[in-house]
């Protein structure tokens, strides 16, 4: 990684509360599994003031990836524009202003990773719009699993029983739950 982004990305973890980002430990694991899945396509929800969807990108300039990230919120939105901009990574990446179940169904797959760190009680309904667009083999990671669990119990419960997916939980800062899309 290069200075100037570990740079951008220690300045952005210094207001990390304020966004509600993920954890440095968190950035890295997510690096790495975009990394070692040779992720090309990686669909974030709740891009914040996109500090993970800069890990993401980061790992995706070694893979040629692309990341599309979807923020609700307009003022995150624009932490995120001018983030990304800053970071020189603005090509790898697509900011997508608006509502993630309106957005995600416009979007085209397939994706290999798909990480879910929005409004905790949708993300059953984030999942099954975007578990389609997941190819077999592909990844679908929900943040604050551990921590904000009570919020997500109907996604939690799904995504442990559904038959098509191998889910493991981390207790990784907030709790991190994998799901492997088989088939």
């Amino acid at each position: 990684m290069d200075r100037d982004l570990q740079s951008l990305l220690g300045r952005l973890e210094r207001t990390a509360d304020d966004f509600w980002n993920i954890s440095r430990e968190n950035g890295q694991m997510l690096n790495f599994l975009a990394r070692t899945l040779g992720a090309r396509r990686v669909l974030e929800v709740g891009t914040s003031n996109a500090y993970s969807t800069l890990w993401f990108a980061e790992a995706l300039r070694h893979t040629g990836g692309h990341v599309d990230s979807i923020e609700f919120d307009a003022g995150r939105h624009a932490h995120a524009q001018a983030h990304v901009a800053e970071s020189g990574l603005g090509g790898l990446i697509a900011l997508h202003h608006g509502d993630a179940l309106q957005v995600i169904p416009v979007l085209d797959g397939p994706y290999d990773l798909v990480f879910l760190d929005a409004d905790k009680p949708q993300y059953l309904a984030y999942a099954r719009l975007a578990l389609p667009k997941l190819r077999p083999g592909g990844l679908l990671i929900g943040d604050d699993t551990a921590s904000l669990a009570d919020q997500m119990r109907d996604y939690l419960e799904f995504v442990h029983g559904a038959p098509d997916l191998h889910t493991i939980d981390l207790s990784l800062d907030d709790g991190l739950t994998l799901s492997l899309k088989l088939g």
